[in-house]
């Protein structure tokens, strides 16, 4: 669908909806999947689907409805839908507005070519290929989409975004191990495909017949993929301000402290480069740079408008589509690069282990961020500086606040990693005293 008609449904909603004020949120786009498993290609797949969601406000009261049928029929109805539910609901007293237009560009285009299922199959094929030379067996996918995002509401608020990204994921299987490698990027053509092939086929081929090891403190350094999946719960138990009200983020009370190491920023950037930019929200308020953490002192949230305009201050650009029990989400999250390259971090490592992804990850404490889950794909001694044998996998439990006062180093270098459409920039960190706490059988 073209931007002409996006905004002309959007009109549509907003001119014929009898309410205090209106909102329509449109979204979607098209996405296209090569998926493969021991070695074929099984999946081969593509959709063009939008969805559109009506939020109404009448007094104090707000409704909302969505629909993926775009007929004139349909969006009436949803637009009465809302109405209805409105109607049913109780006042909200700390509602106060919807957000008006704020300062900044209406539209953001981040688009490149879209690859098409010769191009996907030929460049799985290469990491196919690549897996059965050595007799082992490559799964994954390589995924690519161009999404679009139009909001408009009665305020005079009224943008529009394009972004394309694509993802090629593998791994590799042996006997008794396996390998990762991910990539997301805008551009199709800027995947390192030999690079994914080089890590995915080397942790593999490295990690064969592991050793078992006691649980235990251990010094680590975790790779971009084991960060993003270690903080993954930080981000909607503690970022916002919803967090902070409800007592689930460790930044309450602590604004202004310097909580940890000064190595440790982490901030919000839909703007950067070195991430899927993303203009503005689903409130099509603009994205502000937010950080969190700036070298070790806990600075500030995020907001949507509810939040804002409850604490009398401005939107950050952070807002989920509405209603929505997260409120805020940062969906450009990055954890801030240091100065070490990624072999001087194990160069000064004497006894440690090497993560280079965790997975089944959940939240024990929300306030401590204490966190649960297994390595995977990848696990291995470090002694005397250097990678020297592939260990079974083990359970850690582990505190995201202790993790961060325990950090020693962080590279240079960082990786984005794209999933469920928020995106994580994140390097290697090499972290003291990780506590493992049982381990496993492979």
């Amino acid at each position: 669908m073209n931007k002409e008609r996006i905004l002309e449904i959007l009109n549509y909603v907003v001119k014929n909806t009898q309410a205090d004020e209106v909102e329509a949120v449109l979204m979607g786009g098209e996405t296209y999947l090569t998926g493969f498993a021991n070695n074929y290609i099984h999946r081969n797949v593509g959709e063009e689907s939008y969805e559109l969601n009506v939020r109404v406000v009448l007094g104090k009261k707000i409704g909302a409805s969505s629909t993926s049928n775009l007929s004139d029929e349909a969006i009436n109805g949803a637009i009465l839908n809302a109405i209805n539910i409105a109607k049913l609901q109780k006042e909200n007293p700390d509602f106060v507005s919807l957000p008006k237009n704020y300062p900044g560009d209406n539209e953001f285009i981040f688009v490149a070519e879209i690859p098409d299922a010769e191009t996907r199959a030929s460049i799985v094929k290469k990491l196919v290929d690549a897996s059965k030379k050595y007799g082992f067996t490559s799964s994954g996918k390589f995924e690519t989409e161009r999404f679009q995002l139009a909001v408009k509401n009665s305020l005079g608020v009224e943008r529009y975004m394009e972004r394309t990204a694509s993802t090629l994921k593998n791994i590799v299987m042996t006997d008794t191990s396996s390998g990762f490698s991910e990539v997301s990027k805008k551009d199709f053509r800027e995947i390192a495909i030999d690079n994914v092939l080089e890590e995915s086929l080397e942790v593999a081929r490295m990690a064969q017949n592991p050793i078992a090891i006691e649980p235990g403190k251990y010094e680590v350094i975790l790779s971009p993929y084991a960060v993003h999946e270690f903080l993954s719960s930080m981000k909607y138990l503690s970022l916002s301000a919803k967090n902070v009200e409800e007592g689930t983020s460790f930044m309450k009370g602590h604004f202004g402290e310097k909580m940890f190491p000064d190595l440790i920023t982490l901030f919000d950037d839909g703007k950067s480069d070195e991430t899927l930019k993303m203009g503005f929200d689903f409130e099509g308020v603009p994205k502000k740079k937010v950080y969190f953490v700036k070298e070790g002192v806990i600075t500030d949230v995020i907001y949507d408008s509810f939040y804002a305009y409850k604490e009398g201050k401005e939107p950050t650009g952070h807002s989920l589509p509405q209603p929505n029990s997260l409120h805020a989400y940062p969906m450009n999250f990055f954890v801030g690069s240091g100065t070490s390259s990624l072999d001087e971090m194990i160069a000064n490592v004497e006894r440690g282990l090497y993560v280079q992804r965790f997975w089944y990850t959940n939240p024990m404490e929300p306030v401590t961020l204490l966190i649960t889950g297994m390595t995977r794909d990848g696990l291995f001694l470090i002694e005397n500086g250097k990678i020297t044998k592939p260990v079974k996998h083990m359970r850690f439990t582990e505190s995201v606040l202790n993790a961060f006062k325990n950090c020693l180093e962080i590279s240079n270098v960082s990786k984005i990693i794209y999933e469920d459409g928020a995106v994580t920039t994140a390097p290697y960190m090499r972290i003291k005293d990780f506590n493992f706490t049982s381990a496993t059988e492979f």
